[in-house]
């Protein structure tokens, strides 16, 4: 979103700016690392499941 955009919003009071703590931002999973029990909340809140079977050291 446009900054602008959201600054005007607020100053009309049509749109108010709450703190959204660390622990529900799920955009986090896209970019940072993060202990295990937080992705996998993550990541289950996006519906998207674990693959069936391990893919680690195919080629």
């Amino acid at each position: 979103m446009d900054i602008h955009f959201v600054r005007e919003k607020v100053a009309r009071r049509q749109v108010r700016v709450l703190h959204v703590p660390s622990r529900y931002q799920i955009a986090d999973i896209f970019t940072k690392g993060l202990p295990q029990v937080l992705f996998e909340d993550f990541r289950d809140s996006l519906h998207i499941c674990k693959p069936p079977v391990s893919t680690a050291g195919v080629c």
